[in-house]
């Protein structure tokens, strides 16, 4: 039987790869992207695609010195399609089948837009309707986007550092060294994963009887937090979300309760200090505080309840194994619940909301 364990093991593999193919796959969509010299760069995407935008948005955009803004695919087209000139839409869809990107897509297209389609199957529904559609080069065999979420990511750096090379906003040397904290941490995520497995087997009952979870985080963090709260979503039906740190504290946490869980993800950066007063503060709502770190230090590393990532350059970039204890955690409660997946029970409601494209 299929399982994310299986995708999660490849992934570091296909990484690898990515970055050793790096100027046959990135190469044409930085031509492209550089050709009109953007000021702007808009990701229109849903689901994990959105997540993984998300996670990676910080990086793209302090290495790209230019505004990165992400969209969900409906709000671009109902609303949000009004652009400048020198925007550059990038529109993603692991499948290249999502009807909503599609749509994206087409509307872009009929504003002027310059638009290109990021997707792991190049020869999807998704090639009719747009001339430059590029592979991100992990392939199409995947489970719930276990190896597309972390492969995904790592495609999105090695394009931010190519096109900033390209466009003279980053020198060789200063690119180089952008490239060393991706292979860093690709090289880590095998040891992520093996933390992981052991970490889900000790928690893996509180995540079980949990009534509610909470994922927390900022910057790269959020991306990988609202990554964790889909894939407990749509994998086991637990009421799951995720949220954004500082909006975490006007509102969501007059909801707490003894049962809850909450997740914080805490990759460093301008919003560690905060993240560890949350952190204090949390205990006093309740005891099942969760922390998915990669700073090394603070009262977070003491707990037995910190998932320590081994602290690497560029925190911006820990999204593709701060994700895998939330896959693993997923992937575990299915088994321990002998539960194929839960979307099984949504098969009539999918079938009136069609959201992929044949």
């Amino acid at each position: 039987m299929r399982s994310m364990y299986t995708y999660i093991e490849q992934a570091p593999a296909i990484a690898r790869e990515i970055i050793a193919r790096r100027e046959t796959l990135v190469g044409p969509l930085v031509e492209q992207f550089c050709g009109m010299a953007p000021k702007r760069l808009l990701i229109v995407a849903s689901g994990s695609s959105y997540d993984i935008a998300m996670s990676m948005r910080p990086f793209m955009q302090q290495t790209l010195g230019i505004e990165v803004s992400v969209e969900w695919p409906m709000s671009y087209i109902l609303y949000n399609h009004v652009q400048n000139d020198e925007t550059f839409v990038l529109c993603m869809s692991q499948s290249g089948r999502s009807t909503n990107t599609i749509e994206a897509v087409r509307r872009a297209q009929a504003c002027g837009h310059h638009v290109a389609v990021l997707t792991c199957n190049p020869d999807a529904p998704m090639r009719e309707y747009c001339e430059h559609v590029y592979a991100y080069g992990s392939g199409t065999d995947d489970y719930y986007v276990a190896k597309g979420f972390p492969t995904s990511c790592v495609y999105l750096a090695l394009f931010a550092i190519e096109a900033a090379r390209v466009l003279d906003v980053r020198g060789d040397n200063d690119c180089a060294t952008l490239l060393s904290d991706v292979s860093a941490v690709v090289e880590d995520m095998p040891e992520a994963y093996r933390a992981a497995r052991t970490f889900a087997e000790q928690h893996l009952d509180a995540f079980v009887d949990a009534r509610r979870i909470m994922c927390v985080g900022i910057g790269a963090g959020y991306g990988v937090a609202l990554e964790g709260a889909l894939k407990l979503n749509e994998m086991i039906g637990v009421a799951a979300n995720a949220y954004e740190m500082e909006e975490f504290v006007h509102g969501p946490t007059y909801e707490i309760r003894r049962g809850h869980v909450v997740v914080l993800v805490d990759l460093g950066g301008p919003g560690h200090e905060r993240m560890m007063q949350l952190y204090r503060a949390l205990h006093v709502l309740t005891d099942e505080v969760y922390v998915i770190d990669t700073v090394g230090e603070g009262l977070a590393q003491s707990n037995e309840k910190t998932f320590a990532l081994k602290p690497l350059m560029g925190c911006e970039l820990d999204a593709p194994r701060a994700v895998i204890p939330f896959q693993v955690l997923a992937e575990s409660i299915c088994s321990k619940l002998d539960l194929l997946s839960y979307n099984l029970s949504n098969l009539e409601f999918e079938k009136q909301i069609k959201n992929k494209a044949n």
